[in-house]
């Protein structure tokens, strides 16, 4: 298959070397300069809604439950895991899983500037309980009725001076122990919360 397909090739570049109109007293040889492509890359940014400049509060800069991520835009803070937290009345785990509760609160800078789009509240989604062997379980973005109270309000547009605050749920295997909480949104690690 390859002699064949070398064969077509070279009968095209020999046929359409041919081509051009001119005899060959004025076909001279023009000087040739390699090509090389390039590419033009440009960077994107995430719809992160703590931008900051600074490093992720990740590892050795992992922050403590209580402690506050700073954004340029917006602060995040995780003030208090809850885990197992109580099933309800119409809220109950799967079978060998429970709940955890994360109670957070989240506030847009007055100052923040907008011209970038709007800032969202945090959901359940974003964020990941990690167990020491590495094993990471998420939110599954489902949302209940009967929430502990008060219910932060997920994916919701934010204004400058803008706070939010209230629990969001997990649901995790049974038993696990949790080493650290992530915040990732829009896929991108932001923080992290030792308990």
């Amino acid at each position: 298959m390859k002699t064949s397909a070398a064969i077509i090739v070279g009968a095209v570049v020999l046929g359409l070397s041919g081509c051009g109109g001119s005899d060959s007293s004025s076909a001279a040889a023009a000087p040739q300069t390699p090509v090389t492509p390039t590419t033009t890359l440009t960077a994107s940014h995430s719809a992160d809604p703590t931008p900051s400049a600074a490093p992720p509060n990740v590892g050795s800069s992992a922050l403590r439950v209580g402690d506050t991520r700073e954004g340029m835009s917006a602060t995040m803070t995780l003030e208090e895991i809850k885990y197992p937290l109580p099933p309800a009345q119409y809220r109950a785990p799967q079978p060998g899983h429970q709940f955890l509760g994360l109670r957070l609160r989240q506030c847009v800078r007055p100052d923040a500037d907008m011209s970038g789009g709007d800032i969202y509240s945090s959901y359940n989604g974003e964020w990941y309980a990690t167990s020491p062997n590495g094993q990471q379980v998420a939110g599954n973005g489902s949302s209940w009725n009967d929430w502990p109270t008060p219910k932060f309000p997920e994916s919701v547009s934010l204004n400058p001076g803008d706070c939010v605050k209230g629990w969001i749920e997990l649901e995790v295997p049974a038993g696990l122990k949790i080493e650290k909480m992530i915040w990732r949104p829009g896929g991108q690690t932001v923080a992290e919360w030792l308990p």
